[in-house]
């Protein structure tokens, strides 16, 4: 049930939005994208190509008659005939597509020319003996100092301020679109020839069949006769037949892009519902599947992959139906495995309790059984020591005290053994009373001073100016004191100095410090060494001790409602806190600094 819940939470975060595009019309808008592009790019393009060739045809048909009429009418031009001069002219003028034809002379003045239509109105005379034609002057600030044979071709548009000559003679794509449009263009293509300077010679070629012309050299020689001034012939072609067929060919384009657009969306249909159908019986057979309802087969109707999707969602169905059961029948036995299992562990946890029972009554008992005859074997050895007994040898009384000094340690133990299990057992008492911490120090100071001169160690002792009294067991207090400060003793380098400081916190806490000199203890090892009986790896072999003092000081000080923590620096020592309650405002005592009652303790030399 837990895997259907979480089921239905995934089906409900992928439910689509309201205003999300479905995957058919997703698959027919790229479709349909791809198809406009694709058949945009190419109408272009033949669009293009067809321009292009339509224009150098015009070109090309106005280049011949522009040279035609430069051969014909150069003898005309020499023997200065400009009334057979006009009869060439009017007939390439008779040409259909041609619009003007003009010959000027080098100085740009108008030796005969004609116009049809607003063209006739652009040849105006200057002089009742000088005529000029609008084009020739723009033509020639193209063209000026070019003398090539080539024709000069250029493009000129006609407006009602006269002739524009235009960039290029291909059309741009705003004109294209005018030209779908209806509208007609005034554009007009002018090719300019030169007229040959040297007569033409016809030559009957056998071997081409062919009449060539070639220029007769043996006339430069009499330039006067032969050589004439550099003249050009300019022919306009109108573009009013290239627009028609343009015309044409862009609406043919338009319709076969729109044809193929509409059978390329009619098939992107058909294909989105192919795949969009059987999707959409998935996703309701999901839901359902989700919701916990038995889903039948799904048929599978086609073999690519949605079919192959589809066989894959029935095998997992079966699969996701069998562990849903499987997951029931868990569940019900799962209830009862937890009860057991807890009623296990309630079991072995009253049985530890018991075993840590009997371990403290044990430790307890012991302790007690063992304190009576220690102290009895204390006294006897004392004794031999001493020759109350008998007299003895040197050596006899060297190992009469280490017997002696073993005895100590042992009791030493057996003490700390009695409270650490007294204190787990919850037997120990404490008295409680107000207590001056300066004093409680300085008594424990002076119980360690002749541990400190042994080790040359010297303790300096640092207490706040107003320190009130706490709340504690004297006894228990000089314990922890005791403990602490016999292992900064214990651990300090010789030569070194053992602070102990005890300082009023903001709180009204009082904190207790002791910091030695000594090695520090390891960050890992911080929070272990106030577990029982465990020793610093890095100083366990340079000392003794059983790793209880740190235990049973943390377990007095939290008896007194205490906190007890360290603070260590690896190489440089550490500093070991605890605090201490103080009395009630009502009934506290000012104690005033007791560091002139502590006797000096001074520094061992070497």
């Amino acid at each position: 049930m837990m895997y259907g819940s979480r089921m239905r939470a995934n089906l409900s975060s992928l439910t689509p939005h309201r205003f999300s595009i479905s995957l058919r019309a997703k698959l027919v808008c790229c479709t349909a994208l791809s198809l406009a592009i694709a058949c945009l790019l190419l109408a272009w393009m033949f669009v293009r190509q067809q321009v292009r060739s339509s224009a150098e045809s015009s070109v090309q048909s106005g280049t011949l008659l522009a040279q035609h009429l430069a051969q014909m009418g150069r003898s005309s031009i020499v023997a200065g005939d400009i009334p057979r001069l006009h009869q060439h002219i009017h007939e390439i003028l008779a040409v259909n597509p041609v619009a003007y034809v003009a010959v000027i002379s080098p100085s740009g003045d108008l030796q005969a020319g004609f116009g049809k239509g607003a063209w006739q109105e652009q040849f105006a005379p200057q002089d009742p003996t000088h005529r000029r034609f609008a084009a020739t002057k723009l033509v020639q600030l193209r063209h000026q100092g070019d003398m090539t044979n080539e024709p000069l071709v250029s493009a000129i548009s006609l407006s009602n301020r006269g002739p524009i000559l235009r960039e290029t003679i291909d059309l741009a794509p705003g004109e294209l679109l005018a030209l779908a449009a209806g509208i007609e263009l005034p554009i007009f293509y002018d090719i300019t020839v030169h007229v040959p300077r040297y007569p033409l010679i016809s030559e009957w070629d056998p071997a081409l069949q062919l009449t060539l012309e070639e220029r007769f050299d043996g006339l430069e020689e009499d330039t006067a006769h032969a050589l004439i001034p550099p003249t050009v012939v300019q022919v306009g072609i109108s573009t009013s037949l290239l627009q028609q067929s343009l015309r044409r060919l862009l609406w043919q384009a338009v319709i076969i892009t729109l044809s193929t657009l509409v059978g390329g969306l009619a098939m992107a249909v058909l294909l989105a519902r192919r795949i969009t159908i059987p999707l959409r019986s998935l996703t309701v057979a999901a839901t359902k599947l989700a919701e916990g309802d038995t889903v039948p087969s799904l048929v599978v109707r086609t073999r690519d992959e949605i079919g192959t999707l589809t066989g894959v969602f029935n095998h997992m169905a079966k699969i996701l139906h069998a562990r849903e059961q499987e997951l029931r029948e868990l569940a019900h036995s799962l209830e009862d495995r937890v009860t057991a299992r807890t009623q296990e562990l309630a079991a072995a946890n009253i049985k530890l309790q018991e075993l840590d029972r009997r371990k403290s009554v044990f430790v307890s008992t012991a302790s007690h059984e063992l304190r009576t005859p220690l102290t009895s074997m204390k006294v006897h050895v004392a004794n031999m020591r001493d020759g109350i007994d008998g007299a003895i040898t040197t050596d006899q009384r060297r190992s009469l005290g280490r017997v002696e000094a073993n005895l100590s340690r042992l009791q030493v133990l057996i003490e700390q053994l009695l409270d650490l299990s007294q204190i787990e057992m919850g037997e120990a008492t404490l008295q409680i009373e107000p207590v001056a911490v300066g004093s409680v120090i300085a008594r424990t100071a002076e119980d360690l001073n002749a541990l400190a001169t042994e080790r040359r160690v010297r303790i300096q002792i640092s207490l706040a100016a107003d320190l009130p009294q706490v709340l504690a067991d004297p006894a228990k207090l000089q314990q922890i004191l005791l403990n602490l400060l016999h292992n900064a003793v214990k651990f300090t380098y010789p030569n070194s100095t053992v602070e102990v400081s005890a300082t009023l916190l903001p709180g009204g806490d009082v904190k207790i410090s002791v910091a030695d000199a000594g090695p520090g203890i390891m960050l890992e090892d911080v929070e272990k060494v106030f577990q029982p009986f465990y020793r610093v790896p890095t100083v366990c072999k340079q000392s003794n001790g059983t790793g209880l003092g740190l235990a049973i000081t943390k377990l007095l000080v939290e008896l007194h409602n205490g906190r007890l923590w360290v603070e260590t620096v690896p190489g440089h020592g550490s500093r070991f806190s605890f605090t201490m309650r103080p009395i009630p405002a009502t009934q506290s005592t000012i104690v005033r600094a007791v560091s002139h009652r502590i006797p000096h303790q001074p520094t061992v030399q070497r």
